[in-house]
């Protein structure tokens, strides 16, 4: 039998209280000091600005070499107070890879990621049309309406921050590891019951004219005469949706904070929706914090929990979309369940250590039982960090190429980190034959994984000064051969707009010259960086 001190747990539960607090602060100092805001605080043209960013166009790693930024705002000049169908010779509805599709696997598998660099012309369009005054009032009110539950709160919202180049320990108070791990443990002084659960392939089934609904209630969008009224600004982000996906209706492309946003539209409606049913069944003592398509819900009684997963199930349900059941866990342990197991692992079993083989070593086994998880991503991250500085002499390389390797290939998700590391220990090979060597047996393992795009495009960068005999059959590897290369299908645009796009480099070549085997201290930090988008 297990006995329970008193004194300890109120100890306990005052820390708790303390250690939130503390936290709320911290939040608070962060965002004044890098003039941070919630994207709703945004004006329409501060917002315009934002997702204009390249930031915001591609929130997916690329290596150092490409860049968007030229081509954004040449398209946006073009496209000032002007509309994209001024510029059509057809609709582009008629035309395939209107958006560059680019695969990433998850697993090194079967499994994959479907990444998608938006058609720059369709991509300003959107933005033009959701940054007009009147539409983004709108938006902000309907969201207003959709956050109006305080016992449902989201954590995914896109964030403006000014200093973002200043980051530091305060801004990363901001990831999703503060604004919910550390949330949900405080709650576990409330609540006796938590349910996990999350949306299957969310991105990939949300019903485009699911977004109007959203905006301007399901009745009034449905009505005839307002099915293709573009003054409707639900209605005007379908129809551009549609634009560069060859006029098929389900699914929005990932890869950008534009997607992320409008895929908070839908989400933000099912709050809305949700509260509305929880109410109607009567339930009030509940807390439910939700980040992205990933729910927590607390209750202190397990019997609400369900109901209340049952009606965000039959919500989805009427939008097409459909609760994970795989990932459905309920827990009467809250503190255990708010870590997520693969950090839970870490902190037991991580062993400080100076050796990096031994270092390496233990990555590859939280690898192996945590597969393409956070903490080890944080922790490559952390690996890389520390070979950049150590001064040290780096021993049997070839062990560590071979286990970098090894959790690359098993862990696409780490594949930019892992690629800059391999960069670091194949530079301190002074043999160029050896070098060449090495590079070849990378490449024949990493020919193993399917559906790997991105994994080509930053394995290129491995090659680029060491072999530059290789030939990629990725279309984006070959467009950093030559630009004249096209990723998008413009045959849809006509004039000048399709020029811009076509002939605009989006490849640094001078930055392609400057570079060397081992990565730069700006390679370094561009794939180390945490961005904070979200809060």
């Amino acid at each position: 039998m297990i006995t329970i001190n008193k004194h300890s747990a109120k100890l306990k539960i005052g820390a708790l209280k303390c250690q939130t607090h503390h936290i709320q602060t911290v939040v608070l100092h962060a965002r004044k000091k890098n003039n941070m805001k919630n994207i709703l605080e945004l004006t329409n043209i501060e917002l315009k600005e934002f997702l204009l960013k390249e930031e915001s166009y591609i929130n997916f790693e690329l290596p150092i070499y490409f860049s968007f930024a030229g081509m954004l705002k040449k398209v946006s000049e073009k496209l000032k107070d002007k509309n994209l169908t001024d510029f059509r010779n057809s609709t582009p509805r008629d035309y395939e890879n209107v958006n560059y599709p680019l695969l990433t696997n998850k697993d090194g598998k079967f499994a994959w990621r479907p990444y998608q660099i938006i058609n720059p012309a369709i991509y300003v369009a959107l933005v033009n049309v959701i940054s007009e005054q009147r539409n983004w009032s709108f938006i902000k009110n309907r969201f207003s309406e959709f956050r109006s539950n305080p016992n449902i709160e989201c954590h995914s919202l896109p964030v403006f921050l000014e200093n973002e180049s200043k980051t530091n320990k305060e801004n990363q108070i901001l990831t999703w590891w503060h604004e919910i791990e550390q949330k949900s443990i405080s709650l576990a002084i409330d609540y006796h019951y938590i349910l996990h659960t999350d949306i299957t392939d969310c991105y990939g089934s949300i019903y485009t004219h699911s977004i109007p609904w959203a905006l301007h209630t399901k009745d009034k969008a449905k009505k005839r005469e307002n099915r293709n009224n573009k003054n409707l600004v639900g209605v005007a982000i379908d129809h551009l949706l549609q634009d560069m996906s060859y006029g098929q209706t389900n699914g929005i492309p990932q890869g950008s904070v534009l997607m992320d946003f409008i895929a908070e539209i839908v989400l933000g409606y099912v709050d809305l929706l949700l509260s509305e049913k929880i109410e109607q069944l009567g339930i009030t003592d509940y807390k439910i914090l939700r980040y992205r398509d990933d729910y927590r819900i607390f209750t202190n009684n397990p019997y609400e929990a369900e109901q209340i997963a049952k009606l965000l199930s039959e919500i989805l349900s009427d939008l097409g979309l459909k609760l994970n059941a795989e990932k459905t866990i309920a827990s009467d342990n809250i503190i255990k369940s708010s870590i997520k197991p693969d950090k839970r692992y870490w902190i037991e079993n991580k062993r400080i250590t100076e050796n990096i083989q031994k270092w390496l070593i233990q990555l590859h086994l939280l690898s192996e039982k945590f597969p393409n998880s956070g903490t080890l991503e944080t922790q490559m991250r952390e690996f890389l960090r520390h070979i950049e500085k150590s001064k040290k002499e780096i021993r049997n390389i070839e062990v560590l190429i071979s286990l970098v390797v090894e959790i690359a290939f098993r862990n696409p998700r780490v594949s930019p980190i892992a690629i800059s590391i391999l960069n670091i220990f194949i530079s301190k090979i002074s043999d160029k034959s050896h070098k060449k060597e090495l590079v070849k047996k990378i490449q024949n393992k990493f020919k193993q994984v399917p559906n790997s795009a991105l994994l080509k495009v930053w394995l290129q960068r491995l090659f680029l000064k060491v072999d530059k005999s290789y030939n990629y059959d990725e279309l984006l590897c070959k467009k950093v051969i030559n630009n004249n290369e096209k990723i998008w299908n413009t045959e849809w645009i006509d004039g000048n707009l399709k020029e811009i796009i076509d002939k605009t480099p989006i490849i640094i070549d001078d930055t392609i010259k400057k570079l060397k085997i081992k990565p730069s201290k700006k390679e370094i930090k561009k794939v180390t960086k945490r961005k904070i988008y979200f809060y």
